[in-house]
């Protein structure tokens, strides 16, 4: 007879031990009972007593024991401002005496998001703030690609890695334990919330070595785009492959993973009025959860079990519980324009009255406009589509004061045309907003002090004049944000500035012939092509 899978067999990888005891299982009866089902209960991870508690520990527990990162004197992580992971790691430096560079990127305030803030900013962390995910994607790419960032060992978002998932294998067999002592059934399902993807896959995982019949839904919380299928298919088959090399068998059971979209609402940390339900209903289960994950998986195990299908449900519990200490002056640690934003964010008033202000001047700067749109010669090689010469010309102008210094004069003259072929696609309603955001940069400097066009200050003068943008938070932080995205995407495509990033270029050559002898080495890239003579939406001939 085989011998049950243990999770002390997962050890052989090398882990730190912090997480030692199972998290327990409670069964919650009345919840049960309203809807309709025969056993509910919570597998309870806010009650593991390390970092703070929740799931993530379970990740950095092998991940951190890597040589890696053991070695390492600073870490660098990516994250939301109330990210979850980054208090995790903050803990975990201050135990290991570590230093963290904690990138983090704007979202809403919700629930438990200034608390996690502010003991991620209490501890041995340099914060460093971008107005957005896609900003802090193009700003700093190597935090999420690369295995260091300015000299820090990078843990990828959620520590969500080969080695990081073995946690989640690991809580599969202990959960596979307290089936077999009688704790709790086995589950029908397993609700747990699906961000990076890491926890979702390596539970699956975890439950398929240990040979239960568990169907696990990882219920997405943020938007499809951030967690595709392929991607979770990467997981998984990357886990599986970390498996092999510690000479563990895979699993003989089928991996059962499906994936409920339907509760993620306008995507990540953006709360739904089903997650606020949820929340509340567990209130009166003594349950504590939150509106961004924890709330969205709870709502869509209770709208399953409204719709029938299964009988047993686990719900798996990841987030912390306690609450979290911070040092009392931790805003003054934080970055000036993250500080200002959080300010305006936490006055609904004051708030409302800036955006009146930036109204106002951004009426008399389109009036202004009328006026100012004429002395714009023509740009070398620029043909537009969407953007007039004149909007070509603040791009161009951008790029000086946004790149690098030693940038090569023909990738800011590129920038406006790559930015144009980029718009052509989009919605005339994003059109729209993007002429709006050229005419505030380009006439609108009378807001940072200055009476001459953008594109006629010096490149000192323009960053100083949307550095100030941005740290007036609110609208105008958003057209400097947009400027700033919109200029790094666009050199980014310029395969000159690829080594940057660490992309090693396209799998088909720049030079490919689809008409000739290779092309039968990428069907995968015939089926992408558009057909001869295909133009993108919005091109008339």
């Amino acid at each position: 007879m085989t011998r049950a899978r243990q999770p002390s067999d997962l050890d052989v990888a090398g882990r730190l031990g912090w997480v030692d005891a199972p998290s327990p299982i409670e069964a919650l009866p009345a919840l049960a009972e309203r809807l309709g089902l025969a056993w509910v209960g919570a597998k309870r991870d806010d009650r593991l007593p390390v970092l703070q508690g929740g799931t993530k520990p379970r990740k950095l527990d092998f991940a951190l024991a890597e040589p890696r990162l053991a070695d390492a004197a600073r870490w660098a992580s990516a994250g939301a401002i109330g990210s979850g992971s980054l208090v995790a790691l903050t803990a975990a430096a201050a135990k290991l005496g570590r230093r963290l560079d904690a990138h983090v990127f704007w979202t809403g305030l919700s629930t438990g998001v200034v608390d996690n803030l502010a003991f991620t900013a209490s501890g041995p962390t340099e914060l460093r703030y971008y107005g957005s995910r896609a900003a802090l994607a193009l700003r700093r790419p190597t935090v999420l690609l690369g295995d260091t960032c300015r000299g820090a060992a990078v843990i990828p978002p959620g520590a969500t890695s080969p080695t990081g998932m073995l946690g989640l294998v690991r809580a599969g067999l202990e959960l596979a334990d307290q089936v077999r002592a009688g704790e709790l059934p086995e589950p029908d399902r397993l609700y747990v919330a699906l961000g990076s993807g890491g926890t979702a896959v390596g539970l699956a995982v975890g439950l398929a070595l240990a040979g239960l019949r568990t169907q696990v839904v990882g219920v997405g919380v943020v938007e499809r785009t951030l967690s595709p299928l392929r991607r979770l298919r990467a997981l998984r088959e990357g886990l599986l492959a970390k498996l092999d090399a510690l000479g563990i068998a895979r699993p003989e059971s089928p991996i059962r993973l499906a994936v409920d979209r339907r509760f993620a609402g306008a995507g990540y940390a953006v709360p739904t009025r089903a997650s606020l339900d949820a929340c509340a209903d567990l209130e009166a289960e003594g349950l504590s959860l939150e509106p961004i994950y924890t709330g969205k998986a709870m709502a869509a195990l209770i709208a399953a079990a409204r719709a029938g299908g299964a009988s047993r449900v686990l719900f798996w519990q990841t987030q912390r519980a306690r609450a979290l200490p911070h040092d009392a002056r931790w805003r003054d640690r934080l970055p000036p324009a993250l500080a200002h934003r959080l300010a305006l964010a936490e006055d609904p008033a004051r708030l409302a009255r800036r955006r009146l202000i930036l109204g106002l001047g951004a009426v008399a700067a389109a009036v202004g406009a009328g006026v100012r749109f004429t002395g714009y010669p023509a740009l070398a090689g620029f043909r537009g589509t969407v953007l007039a010469t004149w909007e070509a010309h603040v791009f161009r102008a951008a790029a000086e004061a946004i790149l690098p210094p030693a940038t090569d004069a023909g990738a800011f003259d590129a920038i406006a045309g790559r930015v144009d072929r980029y718009l052509v696609g989009m919605p005339p309603s994003v059109q729209r907003e993007i002429h709006a955001m050229l005419a505030i940069v380009e006439h609108g400097t009378p807001i940072g002090g200055r009476l001459a066009r953008f594109t006629r200050l010096t490149p000192a003068d323009r960053a100083r004049l949307l550095d100030g943008l941005a740290a007036r938070g609110g609208l105008l932080a958003q057209v400097y944000s947009g400027m700033r995205d919109l200029t790094y995407l666009a050199y980014y495509q310029q395969p000159a500035t690829w080594i940057a990033l660490g992309y090693e270029g396209p799998r088909v050559a720049l030079d490919y012939d689809p008409r000739g002898p290779d092309r039968s080495l990428h069907p995968a890239y015939e089926d992408l092509r558009a057909p001869r003579g295909a133009l993108p939406r919005g091109i008339v001939r």
